[in-house]
């Protein structure tokens, strides 16, 4: 006998009443999500507990215990001075992840004064940075229930997690542009075998005339978040309203997307842990000589002579595969050979997996 059917409404006001759909309550759903799919263990969270301290019966990491720990990765002399430079940027980023979508998001006083990272925190960090653990958890499968997540949504929320906010929009900024451009990035997904491909009749744009990115992202997570998603008939514009009030009254609002820069100095930075990571050079051994120069290329070709750049450009040159730091949606590059060549994404997933590697302790 199959399920009988009821109406969405059914549902939600179920699980409104037993106090499921508040943004505690999919923030622990987004944790558990996160320690099952990173299968955590005491043995995993051995090594990062040695760099945590408690504050208020929580578990955190202070931004130096933060370069403390990642430094423990790469030896010298290679290693530290390059750690030094992109530890505050990639710390930066982790804390920014992990109260996204469903933390407010620290004001300029309280980064200034007490920027930590829980360990849950980076628990859902590394579950949305880590383009594959993302794809499995919180991806999106279109049908009208979720919207289907694409490679550019990914390179968005490392963007916004790496860029820093303008005071304003930029010069020229025009909505129904940056609309148009949204839905186009909507017909791309990622497809493992075949890199981006389009897909018009899945299309779902997440910017439009009710919010922006931002906004959606809130409802994306939700709609995978939900008690007992296997067996309701809510579907995705049934949250729309949800999410409006969640945003409202957990002040949840961010600035968006087009007041966000990436900044050189601190993609460089990025780039240059990622290509230290990708050399992996034993202690005592010394970097390439034309490590600089591959850096360099690098950033080039995102910044030009620029100082800082918006989404719609990181997105086109990542996207695009023209460089080492993205060799195209699907990973890895074979186009010089049968040889693998990772991307230098690859190379931040695998510090992020590293994270939580187990101990022998």
């Amino acid at each position: 006998m199959g399920i009988m059917w009821h109406p969405p409404e059914t549902y939600l006001n179920k699980w409104a009443a037993e106090n499921k759909l508040s943004a505690a309550s999919f923030l622990a759903r987004l944790d558990e999500t996160a320690r099952n799919d990173l299968h955590i263990t005491p043995a995993k969270l051995a090594h990062i507990d040695k760099y945590c301290t408690d504050h208020n019966g929580e578990l955190v990491i202070s931004e130096a215990s933060f370069e403390s720990l990642l430094a423990s990765f790469f030896p010298k002399p290679a290693g530290p001075p390059i750690v030094k430079k992109a530890a505050p940027v990639l710390f930066r980023m982790l804390v920014y992840l992990s109260r996204y979508p469903f933390i407010p998001e620290q004001t300029t006083r309280q980064k200034a004064k007490d920027t930590y990272l829980t360990r849950s925190g980076l628990l859902r960090a590394v579950l949305i940075a880590h383009r594959d653990r993302a794809s499995r958890t919180i991806g999106g499968y279109g049908g009208g229930h979720t919207r289907t997540r694409t490679a550019s949504d990914h390179r968005r929320l490392l963007f916004q997690s790496l860029a820093v906010q303008r005071e304003s929009d930029p010069p020229g900024y025009d909505e129904n542009v940056w609309r148009a451009d949204a839905a186009e990035r909507s017909r791309r997904y990622h497809d493992g075998t075949s890199g981006e491909v389009y897909c018009p009749d899945n299309a779902l744009t997440n910017r439009d005339e009710m919010r922006d990115e931002l906004f959606h992202d809130v409802v994306d997570f939700m709609c995978q978040l939900l008690p007992d998603w296997q067996e309701h008939t809510v579907r995705r514009q049934d949250l729309l309203g949800l999410a409006k009030n969640m945003i409202e009254e957990e002040g949840l609002s961010r600035a968006p997307l087009q007041k966000n820069e990436l900044r050189r100095a601190d993609f460089e930075a990025l780039v240059e842990l990622l290509l230290l990571v990708y050399e992996s050079p034993e202690e005592g051994e010394t970097l390439p000589a034309n490590f600089t120069e591959r850096r360099d290329k690098i950033v080039e070709e995102f910044f030009g002579q620029r100082e800082g750049i918006d989404f719609k450009t990181f997105d086109e040159v990542s996207g695009s595969g023209r460089t080492e730091f993205d060799t195209g949606s699907a990973g890895g590059n074979f186009a010089e050979g049968d040889d693998y060549k990772p991307s230098l994404l690859e190379m931040l997933y695998w510090i992020l997996d590293e994270f939580f590697k187990e101990t022998a302790e």
